[in-house]
């Protein structure tokens, strides 16, 4: 089931929280930043993920353990190309459905809720009409639940 609501994704619980970060897994502004001040130790478990795998590719995901009591777990979203010498930073459309299918893969089958904002509309500067067309397309078959969560 997916489904859209308007809110603060600080004040929404869930087994998942997607985090719309980038390939080297460095918590920021926006989403991230948000997901940093609520549990400041997320960033502690993602420096581990990235000291034993490395860097991301873009449109890849990354899950770690949400070590603070809102989720159970984070997936992580390569959402912007921060490694050295990157070409394109900002994501495209193609990026977006790229995590958007690799989350729905992991997904599928499981009964659990996730909570996501949108990918790739805030520093990335995509339109949230066409990402909430990729989201919905991949979202919509997957037996858990994907709360999108819109800012107020």
């Amino acid at each position: 089931m997916f489904r859209k609501v308007i809110g603060d994704i600080s004040k929404f619980r869930g087994d998942y929280v997607v985090n719309p970060s980038n390939t080297v897994l460095q918590l920021g502004s926006g989403v991230s930043g948000v997901l940093k001040r609520m549990c400041p130790t997320l960033q502690d478990v993602m420096n581990e993920w990235l000291n034993r795998n490395g860097y991301l590719e873009p449109g890849d995901i990354a899950i770690t353990p949400y070590p603070c009591e809102e989720y159970e777990w984070a997936v992580h979203a390569a959402v912007m190309d921060y490694r050295p010498g990157a070409l394109k930073v900002a994501p495209d459309y193609g990026r977006i459905d790229k995590i958007c299918k690799n989350i729905a893969d992991i997904l599928k089958d499981k009964k659990v809720t996730v909570i996501t904002p949108y990918l790739g509309t805030g520093v990335g500067g995509l339109s949230k009409e066409k990402v909430y067309e990729i989201m919905k397309k991949h979202f919509e078959p997957v037996a858990a639940e994907v709360v999108l969560v819109e800012k107020a």
